[in-house]
């Protein structure tokens, strides 16, 4: 009850904000559809928005952008470089096949290579120092994924993906990308590498950690200067005034007046890819699924 000029009224005070998961949950031990959800929204903007419009910035101003990270010269730099180089060098597309490349190898990266290298870092038997096992609630043992192009929830990721990277790079989308039966042959012909686990990677396991800027390297300056390189070689491949477009996670993601997920856009493949990332991780966590988009 608010009595005028007597009590606190509603607009006074803040409703104190929201516990977030741990960045070790989200990205290592998640335990419900939240956790995936979060994660598959950070991961979203990652790819399609940010990763884009760093490029674009590079774009804009290669020499200015390069004098920036050689003067930075540090991991944070590095780091952006990375995400440029991969847009602009490792994965470019200029075709819809390697949309669909790019979309399969992501399946592997995420929901198989990584899941599998984490139960190698810590096998279902893993123990902390205290003696404990470490896979104890809420922690969930995960299994890693195996792309089968008969099963529809892993076509259409792949799907949503290919159709959503194409968009970045400005590729016309072909009559058979909507077609489920085709995307799976073409994503099953894609050549993937046997996984081989990696030795002495560190996986954070610390609820308490923050996100902080990457660890800082011996010679962060000398491969800032081997990336620009790499960056200076594929410019003139590019066309004049070269951009990519970054795809705006708000707009599916974003909340509207009554605060609820815009899905009216049944065409666009922003929900679909969300919907995919998010229910793939909750597979290999055996996590109960979140309802895909209609």
């Amino acid at each position: 009850v608010v009595i005028p000029r007597l009590t606190e009224n509603y607009g006074a005070s803040r409703d104190p904000p929201e516990k977030q998961a741990p960045m070790c949950t989200l990205h290592s031990f998640p335990h419900n559809i939240d956790h995936c959800l979060t994660w598959a929204r950070s991961e979203f903007e990652g790819l399609l928005e940010k990763a884009p419009s760093e490029a674009n910035a590079y774009l804009a101003d290669p020499a200015k952008y390069a004098a920036a990270a050689k003067h930075a010269g540090d991991a944070s730099a590095r780091e952006q470089l990375e995400k440029v180089v991969a847009m602009l060098v490792s994965d470019r597309a200029s075709s819809f096949d390697q949309c669909i490349t790019w979309a399969r190898t992501r399946f592997q990266d995420y929901f198989h290579n990584k899941i599998a290298q984490l139960t190698y870092t810590f096998p279902e038997d893993a123990t902390t120092s205290s003696g404990t096992a470490f896979w104890s609630a809420p922690k969930r043992f995960p299994r890693a994924l195996n792309f089968d192009p008969s099963d529809p929830s892993h076509v259409a990721f792949v799907q949503a993906g290919a159709i959503l990277w194409a968009e970045v790079f400005g590729i016309p989308r072909p009559e058979w990308a909507s077609d489920p039966a085709k995307v799976a042959a073409a994503a099953a012909a894609v050549p993937i590498p046997a996984f081989v686990p990696k030795k002495g990677v560190r996986i954070e396991t610390d609820p308490k950690a923050k996100t902080e800027p990457p660890p800082p390297s011996m010679d962060d300056e000398g491969v800032i200067s081997g990336l620009l390189s790499k960056l200076e070689e594929a410019l003139p491949t590019m066309q004049q005034g070269y951009k990519l477009q970054a795809i705006q996670a708000g707009a599916c993601w974003g909340t509207g007046a009554q605060g609820q997920f815009e899905k009216d856009d049944d065409t666009n493949y922003h929900m679909d890819f969300i919907a995919g990332l998010a229910n793939m991780r909750a597979r290999n966590y055996s996590v109960p699924e979140a309802m895909t988009p209609d």
